[in-house]
């Protein structure tokens, strides 16, 4: 099946205990919650001042430092708040491939709604948003902190795509995201990454600036070695269109494994420049595992190179 069962995302709410993805950084919120939030007000803890982005609360406005450097910037202060999750999938047509145990959609699916429901049982904000084989080529659900959410999001994961044709670009959705998400935010990136775009590190960059990223590789134990297999087309978003894979030509698979190579060594090196977490995930592995195990580097990693690539979850 290339789209999960509405029960088994359900059903995947018990797997969530024991799973944490919140960390400490300042956020923008208004509601208690185990994140940090500049919020003027009695018994906060001034902690610096930054440039200041749209989105960000005005009354906050450091006027002194506006003045002397002639750009606006803001006091930035703490307390214990909520966050906003917001989980990104990938519904371009390379994720409808699979030959192991089942599709990268499915397991894509397992991965958004495991999130969802480690971020709702935390007590925090969830939206979605989806690129590729959607209405009109994309969709956001604004975070909010009701499971109302999740079963929105439930929904449009099991929706087929099959009747919204549409290949989106990443690169060009995330761009578009890093205007809509809430300052703050800690966002993953669901996606095969196979077509990530020319501007992806512009666009993880941006995002990066308003939340914490982690980007989620959803791959299929063929992506990296094919068997022969005859002639493979394969579809992609954005530049990367459409192309062919002789699979009984040596140098075809050469060529398409070296490729493939090359794209996991660019994520890792563009995680490790822009501080992003990077977890990976197969089709022929247990979902919850790969993704506990991959929060727990990364969390290891924050306490050893603290703000570089800071920690952003943990597993307890």
């Amino acid at each position: 099946m290339l789209f999960p069962d509405f029960k088994e995302l359900v059903e995947m709410g018990r797997q969530a205990p024991g799973v944490k993805l919140a960390r400490r950084r300042k956020a923008v919120s208004t509601l208690t919650g185990d994140y940090k939030s500049p919020f003027r007000g009695r018994g906060l803890e001034f902690e610096e001042v930054r440039g200041y982005v749209a989105g960000d609360d005005v009354r906050n406005i450091d006027w002194r430092v506006t003045a002397r450097t002639g750009s606006p910037h803001i006091k930035l202060y703490s307390e214990e708040r909520e966050r906003s999750v917001i989980v990104c999938i990938d519904r371009n047509d390379s994720m409808r491939f699979g030959t192991r145990s089942t599709f990268k959609s499915v397991q894509a699916a397992r991965l958004a709604a495991l999130i969802g429901w480690i971020a709702v049982q935390e007590g925090n904000r969830l939206g979605a948003s989806f690129f590729g084989n959607v209405p009109n080529g994309k969709r956001f659900f604004g975070p909010r902190r009701s499971r109302r959410s999740l079963w929105r999001m439930f929904h449009m994961l099991c929706d087929p795509a099959d009747h919204h044709p549409r290949a989106v670009s990443m690169d060009e959705h995330l761009m578009l995201l890093s205007r809509a998400e809430p300052p703050g935010s800690l966002i993953f990136v669901i996606s095969d990454f196979l077509n990530p775009g020319r501007d992806i590190k512009k666009a993880l960059s941006g995002l990066h600036k308003r939340g914490d990223v982690v980007l989620v590789s959803v791959n299929d134990p063929a992506d990296a070695a094919f068997s022969k297999a005859g002639t493979i087309l394969f579809s992609g978003s954005g530049a990367g269109g459409r192309f062919v894979v002789d699979t009984e030509d040596m140098r075809g698979r050469k060529a398409y494994e070296k490729q493939w190579t090359e794209n996991r060594e660019m994520l890792n090196d563009l995680a490790k420049v822009l501080g992003l977490g990077f977890i990976q995930v197969y089709t022929n592995s247990d979902a919850r595992a790969d993704l506990v195990a991959g929060l727990r580097r990364i969390g290891k990693t924050g306490a050893r190179s603290a703000g570089h690539i800071r920690q952003i979850a943990g597993a307890a």
